[in-house]
């Protein structure tokens, strides 16, 4: 086995490795998912499907309670796309990182851009670089900590596709007063944990929190929608500011 192949392989299993531990806040996430599917009466192939090629755990989760809540197809269809507007941070933050990767490496990597697997990939970039003081291309070698990223997404999406399988399965067994409700407020509030350490998510929860404050009187939770859209703003500058800055 060659060095390069070798050293591919450690940064994947390294990836997988540190993804791990966030996985279990995404698997009682994902049988909500299922549950919440079948009671808003999607047929289990569909839902099934729908993870593996939407992969989009918090925005899942409210298209099937919108679903139950009998929505129409346009406050639903602006709802997801609105929760899923993070994301633009999350691809303005690893942009530099793999601006040098193929395209089917950078579409692959797009794919799996999820909440969990950016908080955990992202420090890999920023703390290999802080330490190197350039990242392992200038220094000569070949950079393939895409390969981490990859690592985190496989992960996730792994177990995402398990754990919705296993809510279609057995949702229906779980006892009511397990109460797996409480996995989606922890899973965020552990990614919260993470993304706290640089300056771009500092700016991006402050602002949000209190836009969220500010605006919780509006009808139809507007307020959450506009706090999100507040934080993605402030979370954008904070990250130009300290790009340009340097």
């Amino acid at each position: 086995m060659s060095a390069t192949r070798s050293t591919r392989r450690a940064e994947f299993l390294a990836g997988c490795r540190d993804e791990a531990p966030l996985q279990l806040g995404v698997v009682p996430f994902g049988m909500l998912y299922g549950i919440g599917a079948l009671a808003a009466g999607m047929p289990a192939w569909l839902a099934q499907l729908a993870s593996a090629l939407v992969f989009a755990g918090a925005a899942q989760l409210v298209i099937v309670q919108m679903l139950t809540a009998a929505a129409g197809v346009l406050p639903i269809g602006l709802t997801a796309s609105l929760l899923n507007l993070r994301h633009v941070l999350y691809s303005a933050s690893v942009a530099d990182h793999v601006r040098h990767l193929p395209r089917r490496w950078r579409l692959l990597l797009a794919y799996l851009l999820t909440d969990e697997a950016y908080a955990v990939a992202i420090l890999r970039y920023q703390t290999s670089t802080a330490d190197d003081g350039a990242t392992a291309t200038t220094a000569g070698m070949p950079d393939l900590r895409h390969w981490y990223f990859l690592g985190c997404g496989f992960t996730l999406w792994a177990t995402w596709q398990l754990s919705t399988a296993a809510g279609l399965l057995f949702g229906a067994t779980i006892p009511a007063e397990w109460d797996i409700d409480f996995a989606v407020p922890l899973t965020f509030i552990a990614l919260l944990t993470l993304l706290l350490r640089e300056r771009a998510g500092q700016a991006a929860a402050l602002v949000a929190a209190l836009g969220a404050l500010a605006f919780a009187t509006l009808p139809y939770k507007l307020g959450l929608v506009a706090a999100i859209l507040l934080g993605l703003l402030a979370g954008v500058w904070a990250a130009r500011f300290a790009r340009d800055g340097k």
